[in-house]
């Protein structure tokens, strides 16, 4: 997975280098602003007692983000009409909140880094180079990959550090964005982002109790600007 992170990094920078004379690739830049949180995915193993229900390996945690420094990359691959195209995109962003684990393990501050990657459909505004609406959509489906957290900081006092918390889940996410021209001449993006993981199972826990998982997921509403449009 770090693997993964590493090269969609590196096709972004590349992608920046190149933009400006390159008619099918947007850059865009922006935030979230305490309008993005997430509930971590649970690594879960066969329990050795011969029962159907599985065994806790890591921690599960809410992360409620204070804010989100994001830098996305649009490529287009088919143009429909002069105002819709058929697009990938790819965001990296980094984050900084607070951590609430499920299991009474305290809080935390945490940095934490995502990476969702769609597919997409694009209407009107910025759809292209070329397109002449003063307004658009986009729809997308794809995968968002997490990191959390790459760092943190017990304010609780609990005696567990970092390698208790961090771990790396994948989940299935759509998109939907609005895109319209401001005042100062720019298309500005903003971005609604929902994904789900499985369904939730039973667990032992590391005090010998049965419990159930939360399921995964995340909804991040982030604002944007295209940089070179």
């Amino acid at each position: 997975m770090k693997k993964i992170v590493l090269l969609l990094s590196l096709l972004v920078a590349t992608i920046c280098v190149s933009a400006q004379s390159a008619r099918v690739i947007f850059i865009s830049g922006g935030f979230s602003f305490l309008t993005d949180g997430y509930m971590s995915m649970t690594n879960l193993k066969p329990d050795d007692r011969n029962t159907k229900v599985k065994a806790e390996e890591s921690y599960q945690y809410l992360q409620w983000n204070f804010v989100s420094g994001i830098l996305a990359a649009r490529i287009t691959l088919i143009p429909i009409t002069l105002n819709s195209s058929i697009s990938v995109s790819a965001a990296p962003t980094i984050s900084v909140g607070a951590i609430y684990p499920v299991h009474n393990l305290g809080s935390r501050y945490g940095l934490n880094a995502e990476v969702p990657v769609y597919l997409e459909l694009n209407l009107g505004a910025a759809s292209r180079y070329v397109a002449s609406k003063d307004w658009g959509l986009c729809f997308g489906a794809g995968i968002e990959y997490f990191a959390s957290p790459l760092c943190s900081y017990d304010f609780s006092d609990t005696g567990y550090n970092n390698s208790d918390f961090m771990k790396t889940w994948i989940l299935p996410s759509c998109k939907i964005g609005y895109r319209y021209w401001s005042k100062k001449n720019k298309v500005n993006e903003v971005i609604l982002r929902v994904g789900f993981g499985e369904k939730s199972e039973d667990f032992y826990t590391f005090d010998e109790q049965t419990s159930k998982q939360y399921r995964p997921m995340h909804v991040g509403l982030s604002f944007l600007k295209i940089l070179n449009y």
